[in-house]
Parts: structure tokens; C-alpha cells; sequence
């Protein structure tokens, strides 16, 4: 795996782990989910 995959896949884990996060607290981060979603396809296309 290459280093940009390496981040990449970094990167989702992390987004992820957040998210979890946030739905077991019951709260939300608007301003990070709209830049995560806007962010994704950029990143999965490489």
C-alpha cells in the first residue's frame, strides 16, 4: 500500500471513529460532516 493510501485509509478510520463518537454522545459536528462528505470523493478517487 502507498503512502497516500496509507493516509487515506487513515483518514475514513478516524472519520469513523468520530462519528461513533458523536452519535454515542447524541450530538453532531455539521461544519466537519459537510467538509467529511465534500472531502470523500476527492480522496476515493486516487
Amino acid at each position: 500500500m502507498n503512502h497516500q493510501n496509507t493516509k487515506n485509509t487513515e483518514f475514513y478510520a478516524n472519520c469513523t471513529a468520530y462519528f461513533e463518537f458523536l452519535r454515542k454522545k447524541g450530538a453532531n459536528d455539521d461544519s466537519f460532516e459537510d467538509e467529511y462528505y465534500f472531502t470523500m470523493p476527492a480522496i476515493s478517487s486516487h
